[in-house]
């Protein structure tokens, strides 16, 4: 097992990684002193797969299990699926010992995170992600939230878990269009801290992909774990280090909200916006445009479907106002001086914006590998 540690002192936690750690998550637990009344919070198809395993290792451990099933997909991470779940929690009699268990992916994890974080002023929270986005990205760190009409992830908090626990192999079971989502978060790591690791990800994307390599995934894993962890532990409520695990999501946010959430996966949006923070890196003059033509063409061989031709710029751009990352006004984009250094910048000119847009919607990906 290889654990990490993520280093907010009294609010510190570990994560752990392990192939076929579900079936030991009771023991875990168990071992952490967890209250042993928990509320598991899935979705359809990953209870199906592996609600069983985790209910059987709780019990064996003496947890007292209950369940609740929360619709799936992001169109549904809403004030109206929290509404249901806080009223299902006061049906189970659940109280502010109880723990909550968050097994999914991204969108399971934000919202039962939120739940967590508000029912009771504060309860008891465990990750336990099910794709490869919500075990380097999303379970880490804290964000837990929900999406608004006006834009992704408006309304949450930051709220630590006691523990997160990660196991590869459940990405045998995660279609191959999530794996490229989380992809794109795995790169991202290395585009804003890591250049050794960028180039290991973009030589083997292959067999990480397509799971044809587990060791590479597992090293992918670990490492992203391991930029996320460091970065959360130097600065958990995003005042300035932190920040710069945005690369690519002020224009990815922008194209998720536009083209309609499920149109385009998280991973693919904040690929195309990492397209689109590569050109404006140079654009304002940190990074040579032979570096930035380079890894665009690499991020090009990433599946993604369609194109953004029919969405309006205004749109776009519009949408990008209403980000969470807006600071006085300005519009805050995490650029590259190098592979690997990263810089916040909120002067980027809206004429610039809106020529990137533009050339965004003229980008185009393989359809396979």
């Amino acid at each position: 097992m290889h654990k990490i540690r993520v280093d907010l002192h009294e609010r510190s936690y570990p994560i752990y990684v392990k192939n076929e750690s579900l079936p030991t998550v009771g023991s875990i637990l168990k071992q952490l002193n967890i209250n042993p009344q928990v509320v598991l919070v899935s979705s359809q198809n990953v209870s199906a797969l592996y609600k069983d395993v985790v209910e059987i290792s709780l019990k064996k451990e003496g947890f007292q299990v209950q369940y609740i099933l929360m619709p799936s997909g992001e169109t549904n991470k809403n004030l109206k699926t929290v509404q249901y779940l806080y009223d299902t929690m006061l049906d189970l009699k659940m109280d502010r010992g109880s723990t909550i268990i968050a097994l999914g992916g991204g969108v399971v994890g934000d919202t039962a995170g939120f739940l967590a974080a508000t029912m009771y002023r504060g309860m008891n929270l465990v990750q336990i992600p099910t794709t490869l986005l919500a075990q380097v990205d999303s379970s880490i760190g804290g964000k837990v939230g929900i999406n608004h009409t006006r834009g992704k992830n408006l309304i949450g908090a930051i709220y630590q878990p006691k523990i997160v626990i990660v196991d590869p192999t459940v990405l045998k079971t995660l279609e191959f269009r999530q794996r490229v989502s989380g992809f794109g978060e795995v790169i991202k790591y290395g585009f804003i801290r890591d250049r050794i690791f960028t180039q290991f990800l973009l030589e083997n994307f292959y067999d990480i992909l397509t799971l044809k390599n587990l060791d590479h995934v597992n090293a992918a894993i670990i490492r992203a774990i391991e930029i996320k962890s460091f970065i959360v532990s130097a600065d958990e409520h995003e005042s300035n280090l932190r920040m710069v695990l945005n690369f690519g999501h002020t224009i990815g946010h922008a194209v998720e909200h536009t083209a309609g959430y499920g149109t385009y996966t998280h991973g693919e949006a904040v690929i195309i916006g990492m397209c689109a923070a590569l050109k404006l890196s140079t654009d304002m003059g940190l990074l040579p445009g032979e570096i930035s033509q380079q890894y665009i063409q690499h991020l090009r061989r990433i599946p993604i479907p369609g194109t953004l031709k029919k969405y309006d710029t205004d749109r776009m751009y519009e949408a990008m106002t209403h980000d969470k990352k807006v600071r006085n006004g300005k519009i805050q984009f995490v650029l590259l001086q190098k592979i690997g250094d990263s810089v916040i910048r909120d002067d980027v000119p809206k004429s610039m914006i809106y020529e990137t847009l533009e050339w965004v919607k003229d980008l185009q990906f393989v359809s396979n590998i």
